[in-house]
């Protein structure tokens, strides 16, 4: 019923269309049940032998040529009435799907892979269309046919029209059976499918790591199983399809030689004329192919509700991103004037959320259990700090200490428990995330770049900004001037999907330029100079603490030049800030930060956690 509700929040858009065809298909099977009777009483005219009523049997043969021109028009208009909103559904599926997709958070994408995604989006959606194009109009003209069909054979021979009911019933009741299985195998192809489709995803990332392994036969082997697999029920299916249709050809054939059979006995017994005989051949004909029809149209369905419970877990998501706060809060909140006081971090607890939660928030999060979290487990506990303007403030933590699960909690990627983090004041789990992202900037440690110019993916996300720097001044300060001189069309060069055709320095470089293209109230610099050389890492932290267009950095690095130059320092230990202060404080107050500096001195602690 689910699937069966969404369906149609969509078709009802479209309900004039569908009503138009409604009519011409009425009209259709009007006329279509009606040229029987006329090619009936042609017959029985051609069979009189005096000729007197060649006039009339002229009249009934134009009108058998007007009503069937007229079929031909109603029944291509039904089809275009049926067809084109079906194209629409799937269209407005598609947008609404990819809308709802850019608007997930993290722990929707990491239970559902983005090959299954694009799967459903691209391979499931072809059954919705078909239920709301053909499979909606094969539901009215079956409908029609099959009351107006019998109605007329009834009135020709109420006896022989039972007769043609048996081979029928039998053929529609194989069919059926044959229907269901066809469904279960549907059901799994659509897995194999969304499975194959992940892994492809996953393989061509992973290309370069499956080359240099030396893993390809393992990787062809695995993707050869689930080819197989698609195979194997895909012939399953074309086996039934094979089996199905000659008996529906049968049933019309026995349709045939039961009329011809017990209708010429009639017709020997002078119950029924040559001209019904010959009407009533044209009715077998009719009545078939509702029951032919009936066979697709249940596939059909069956296909869409299988295709609509998979996008259903794409569109039943629940998105709430909106303001929520207070009537007295709305009054006094003013988006430009955000974090004018700064953020406050009070008694932060966080967890993973279990799979018995919301979709939304549920989650097997890869950090979480990076940093050995049990689900069950709090990753943040009892986090407190604050943020003022102006402030340059650094996280430093041991792999798995809590250091990206806090950056992810601060721009809301997880969803926060509320009177947690509040941004001047106000509960940021109460802003909208568009209006707390506008104030918090986010680069992360792994960059990402589309499959674009240098240059648009600088600009990316930077439409609404008033005052940007010039494309010269943002590369100069990200250590990109000189290298972009290089590149064959300069900012026009096409950097491949993903950076591909870039380094993993460059590409930070390019994320970190980005950042810096548009001013943001706080920047939150996620570990971004892990691939940079020493003489570039000088000059980008110089740009970032002194020409930097953002009021207040927070910074999550190991290195030395950065923990010596921010104001304030918060040490990291298995999700608890243990310490906090400057340089020059935690050195006299905190022996793990002692020892953590000893070891950035002597090399011994590893840099570019990348899973943290």
């Amino acid at each position: 019923m689910n699937e069966l509700r969404l369906f149609f929040s969509y078709a009802v858009q479209h309900k004039y269309s569908y009503l138009l065809g409604i009519v011409c298909l009425f009209i259709t099977n009007l006329l279509a049940v009606t040229i029987p009777v006329y090619l009936g009483e042609s017959i029985d005219l051609l069979g009189d032998s005096g000729g007197e009523d060649y006039d009339l049997l002229i009249e009934k043969i134009y009108w058998v040529i007007a009503f069937a021109l007229c079929v031909l028009v109603t029944r291509t208009a039904s089809r275009m009435l049926f067809f084109n909103p079906g194209r629409l559904v799937e269209k407005e599926f598609k947008n609404d799907a990819f809308k709802i997709l850019t608007q997930s958070q993290q722990s929707f994408y990491r239970l559902n892979p983005v090959g299954g995604l694009i799967s459903i989006v691209n391979n499931d959606i072809n059954g919705i269309r078909a239920m709301a194009g053909v499979g909606m109009m094969n539901v009215f003209n079956i409908f029609f046919t099959l009351s107006m069909t019998p109605i007329k054979m009834w009135q020709i021979s109420p006896s022989l029209m039972l007769y043609c009911l048996a081979p029928v019933l039998v053929a529609f009741l194989i069919v059926n059976y044959a229907i269901a299985t066809m469904r279960k195998l549907l059901s799994q192809r659509m897995r194999h499918l969304q499975t194959l489709s992940s892994q492809t995803v996953n393989f061509l990332n992973g290309v370069e790591v499956i080359k240099s392994s030396g893993i390809q036969s393992w990787a062809l082997n695995k993707f050869n199983q689930s080819n197989e697999d698609i195979l194997d029920v895909s012939l399953k299916q074309l086996r039934i399809r094979t089996f199905i249709m000659p008996i529906l050809e049968f049933t019309e054939a026995a349709l045939k030689i039961i009329i011809l059979g017990v209708g010429g006995w009639y017709l020997v017994q002078s119950e029924l004329s040559l001209g019904d005989i010959t009407a009533f051949l044209a009715y077998a004909t009719l009545l078939a192919m509702p029951f032919m029809s009936l066979g697709r149209l249940i596939s059909t369905v069956q296909m869409g509700l299988v295709s609509l419970k998979s996008m259903g877990r794409i569109l039943n998501q629940v998105i709430v991103d909106e303001n929520t706060l207070s009537e007295e809060e709305k009054s006094s909140f003013k988006q430009e004037a955000l974090f004018s006081k700064g953020l406050q971090v009070r008694n932060l607890n966080f967890k993973y959320p279990t799979s018995s939660e919301s979709s939304d928030k549920k989650t097997s999060n890869e950090e979480g259990l990076n940093e050995g979290q049990h689900k069950n487990e709090f990753a943040l506990k009892n986090i407190s700090f604050d943020i003022k303007p102006g402030e340059k403030i650094a996280i430093l933590g041991r792999v798995g200490s809590g250091k990206s699960t806090l950056v992810n909690c601060l721009n809301r990627f997880y969803d926060v428990p509320e009177n947690s983090i509040f941004i001047d004041g106000f509960d940021v789990s109460k802003l909208s995330r568009q209006q707390l992202r506008s104030a918090i900037r986010t680069i992360t440690q792994e960059p990402f770049l589309f499959s674009d110019t240098l240059e648009s993916n600088i600009k990316f996300g930077s439409s609404h900004s008033e005052t940007p720097l010039s494309m010269e001044e943002v590369l100069q300060q990200s250590a990109m001037a000189k290298e972009v001189t290089t590149f064959p069309e300069g900012t026009q060069t096409l950097v491949g999907e993903k950076g591909i055709l870039l380094s993993g320095g460059q590409k930070q470089r390019i994320s970190l330029a980005r950042g810096m293209y548009t001013p943001a109230k706080l920047m939150v610099l996620d570990n971004v100079l892990s691939a940079v050389d020493n003489e570039t890492e000088r000059f980008l932290l110089d740009q970032i603490f002194n020409h930097i267009q953002a009021e207040s950095c927070l910074i999550v690095s190991h290195r030395q030049a950065v923990l010596e130059k921010v104001d304030k320092i918060l040490l990291l230990e298995d999700g608890e800030i243990t310490a906090s202060g400057s340089h020059d404080e935690l050195l006299k107050t905190s022996s793990l930060y002692r020892d953590t500096w000893q070891f950035l001195q002597t090399g011994a602690l590893e840099e570019g956690n990348n899973n943290d």
